[in-house]
Parts: C-alpha cells; structure tokens; sequence
C-alpha cells in the first residue's frame, strides 16, 4: 500500500501492479474453433511504428512510485532510497554500485544509439534488438522492426497455448518470489545461511538499478499493448518490458551463488551423472552457454525468465537481453573488476564461509 514518497495510497497486487490488474481466472481453453480460429482474439497485432512518433512506454504508463525512473539518473539514488532499508548491506552494495555509473550506462541519445553502445560490450547481441525501427523514425522505416515483433508476438501465442496453463502458478509465485525460488532451490534458510540469501538481496538491489535504468531508455511497451488477446492472468506491470527484470535478476543472482565454490560444483555448468564437480561460468564474449550444460542454477533463471514469456508480459527478445545484460554486468565486477562494488565483495566472502 503506498509509496514513503507521497506517491499516495495506490493498493498494488504485486510489484508496480495495481491491484486492478491482479490475478483473475482466465479459462485456460486456447482450443481453436472449426473455422481454425483461436477461442481468443489473437489473430490482429498493434504495429508500434504505424505512428509518428511510434508508440513507446510514457511518462504517466510508470507506477507513480517509479515515474522517477523516467528522469536522468540519479546516482545517488535518492528518490530509490526511501522505499529501502538503509542498514542493509544489500541497499549498500547498490548505493556503490550505482555510484560507478559512468561505467555500465552506455552513452546515447537514441534507443538506437544505446543499443550500438552495449553491443559494442556484447552486454546485447544483434538479436536482441531487431524490434527496434531505425533512427529516422518515419512510419516507413519500422516494417523490419514490425516483422520482427510479429514473430515475436506469434511465438508467446503459441507460449500461451501450450503451456500458460501448466506454469500459471509456478508463474505466479515467481512474480514477486525470484529469490524465494533459489532458496528453495537449494534447500538453505536463513538460520544457516543468512550471508548467502543477503549475497541474493543483493543482486536484487543491483539489478533493480540496472534493468529499471535500461526500461526507462527503450520504453518498450508490454506484448499485450500490441496484441490484447494475449490476455495476461495477471499484470503486466507498470514499467517497461526491455530488458526482461527477471531474466535479468535469475541470471545475476545465479552467477552470484556460482561464484562460491560448493555451489558451482553442485549447481555449476557442464554436471553429468558420471558425479564431476561442476564448474564456474566463464565469460566468452558474449557466447552464453545454454542447454544441458548450464547446470542446475542457470537452468532455474532460464526458467525465471521464459514464464514471464508464457504469461504474455514479456517478449523473448526481453528474456534474451536481460540474460546477456546481466552477464556482462558480473563479468565487469567480477572478472575484468572495472566496477567497484566493496561491499558485494565483503558480502560473498561471508557467504562463502557458511559453505566451507
């Protein structure tokens, strides 16, 4: 309920969802009529770049308690900062995190020209933004963005038809519960292992900066916008698609907890029934790893990721880019140490002295 801000009493579902658009039961029936017609109204979509200036996320589409995200970045965070608890060393490690600014923003004036930005980095692959229309914004200039977006559209149709029903709860939970699902996951609780979950509140507080800065800079508006017969059970939420948060969060998070040794040689890439020790990610340009070699941790991140796609709120073009995104961003921490982030670094220590 509410925001500390002034935002007013706005009752929310879930995060930046109001509660008008919380859960409802939708018939899980994607049967089609003898016509060959789909029983909902996926047939016409939304071309986001018939108009000038296309249609993109605005101003007044944010949750009031995130509209701040639409002005230029703060580094200091302050607007952030009266939502959190201040003693937590998770809301630290985001406060020097975000402080380190100039070195994971990429520079731009356009969505085109940040996009060029971050895959000169490989922090997105070409892939990733084939949705975008080129700079000179005419009408005209969207058709390969719009085909691109079709397909899209047409593959969490199919999502929706054939699995939405399956994964609804499970989809469901997650929608507020990401951290929830690797504490369960791997079978630890707080008695034991409170350095460990704060190792994961603080990727939640990182990615939270990072992916709500790049929504604000794509303003992608949510796959229902552009096809209604999707039909979220629940949601979208109030903020951007692009990059997918989740995606984002899963993989963070994920390669956070790798970075222990006991957990990347029982949740670690290329595992086999042989009983070999698992191994620690490694960054190769951008070449992500996938399939039956990402291991248990990043399979449970890709699975984050695409039930947002089965619930119609994200593209997979989202998932993809949040993916990537966030590889990069612990690559630099991590491996090239070009982001100094102190306080993460003290946090895993600990983390990593409940596992020895």
């Amino acid at each position: 309920m509410g925001w500390a801000g002034g935002y007013g009493p706005i009752a929310r579902s879930a995060y930046a969802t109001p509660a008008e658009l919380g859960p409802k039961p939708w018939t899980p029936d994607y049967t089609h009529d003898d016509s060959g017609a789909s029983l909902y109204p996926t047939d016409g979509f939304v071309n986001p770049y018939r108009s000038n200036p296309p249609l993109e996320w605005r101003t007044d589409d944010w949750d009031p308690g995130l509209r701040f995200w639409s002005l230029p970045f703060d580094p200091r965070l302050n607007e952030w900062l009266q939502d959190v608890d201040l003693s937590s060393p998770a809301v630290m490690a985001a406060r020097e995190f975000a402080s380190e600014h100039q070195k994971w923003i990429a520079p731009g004036s356009t969505a085109a020209d940040i996009a060029d930005a971050l895959k000169e980095r490989k922090w997105l692959l070409p892939e990733h933004t084939h949705w975008l229309a080129p700079r000179n914004k005419r009408p005209s200039s969207g058709k390969a963005g719009f085909d691109f977006i079709k397909m899209e559209l047409s593959q969490l149709v199919d999502c929706m038809e054939d699995s939405r029903g399956r994964y609804f709860n499970e989809a469901l939970a997650q929608a507020d519960g990401v951290t929830e699902y690797f504490i369960h996951f791997l079978g630890i609780e707080y008695e034991r292992k409170s350095w460990t979950i704060m190792l994961m509140r603080s990727g939640l507080t990182i990615g939270n900066i990072v992916y709500m800065h790049y929504k604000s800079q794509f303003k992608r508006v949510r796959p229902s916008v552009l096809c209604p017969g999707l039909v979220p059970p629940f949601g979208p939420p109030r903020h951007p698609a692009f990059p997918s948060g989740h995606s984002f969060l899963g993989n963070f998070i994920a390669l956070l907890l790798l970075e222990i040794q006991q957990v990347h040689e029982r949740y670690g890439l290329n595992m086999d029934t042989g009983g070999n020790a698992g191994q620690k990610p490694v960054w190769n340009q951008g070449q992500l790893i996938s399939g039956p070699q990402q291991g248990p941790l990043l399979w449970l991140a890709n699975r984050l990721g695409v039930n947002r796609e089965r619930m119609g709120v994200h593209y997979p073009s989202d998932t993809a880019a949040g993916r990537q995104l966030a590889w990069g961003i612990w690559n630099e921490i991590f491996n090239n140490r070009s982001i100094a982030v102190p306080t993460l670094h003290r946090v895993l220590a600990r983390a990593r002295a409940e596992w020895t």
